[in-house]
């Protein structure tokens, strides 16, 4: 008889248990969406603000603080975000105060491209457009074809792997893609590379050749630094 009392109260437990959790549920879902908090992974270039998120964010006519949880489609938000062409992944999450959390991951370009229709290649060597809400500080890229598209992203990934000349290049003219030139940041000259092979040895000699010229004061005297000969460096003078 004992161990039949147990049973009873065992299953009563379970079932109110079970009841407790669907009222929750019911009562999570019916709950509207109280506020809606916007992180991005890396903001130091906002290609996308913040308000334009909540923008792609909203489901219907009514704003997103009229929809209930129930109403809200987790994955269609997300794919929305990630439709966008400034964002590379989005993850948006609801909890249990009704508070949904979207955390934005933007496309990060590494050139701009200046043709007759300019936009970036970003980190991944993939075309994206230019930002409307924000200039990227990225070298710009002049001459360019589509069949220098690989070359582009050598020479921009090396430039961005090296602290010292990913902040003096500031051009990069691909008019001759058998003698790309690069500008400098406030130097009156400029570098010949030849093609984007042997980066490694060709800047080595530029950094070796420009200790030089500070060391001998000669800097103005200089046109340009042709580095596409081996193991050597030869300056054009003005």
């Amino acid at each position: 008889m004992k161990q039949y009392e147990n049973h009873i109260i065992l299953s009563l437990v379970l079932v109110a248990i079970i009841a407790l959790y669907g009222f929750a549920d019911h009562r999570h879902e019916s709950q509207k969406v109280e506020d809606v908090t916007v992180s991005f992974t890396d903001y130091k270039e906002p290609l996308i603000s913040q308000e334009n998120v909540n923008k792609l964010l909203i489901q219907s006519e009514d704003t997103l603080q009229n929809l209930t949880v129930e109403k809200l489609d987790l994955n269609r938000s997300e794919l929305s975000l990630e439709n966008n062409a400034m964002i590379r992944a989005a993850q948006v999450s609801v909890d249990l105060k009704g508070r949904m959390h979207v955390i934005v991951e933007q496309r990060v370009p590494v050139a701009r491209i200046i043709a007759d229709s300019s936009f970036y290649l970003d980190k991944e060597n993939k075309i994206m457009p230019l930002s409307q809400e924000y200039a990227a500080r990225v070298p710009l890229v002049m001459g360019y074809h589509s069949s220098d598209q690989d070359e582009v992203y050598e020479l921009i990934s090396f430039l961005r792997n090296d602290e010292y000349m990913e902040s003096m290049v500031t051009q990069i003219d691909m008019s001759n893609s058998e003698n790309v030139i690069c500008s400098l940041r406030a130097l009156d000259f400029d570098i010949a590379l030849g093609n984007v092979e042997d980066l490694q040895t060709k800047f080595y000699n530029f950094k070796a050749m420009m200790a030089q010229l500070e060391k001998n004061e000669a800097m103005d005297e200089v046109k340009r630094l042709d580095l596409r000969f081996d193991n050597q460096v030869v300056v054009i003078k003005k």
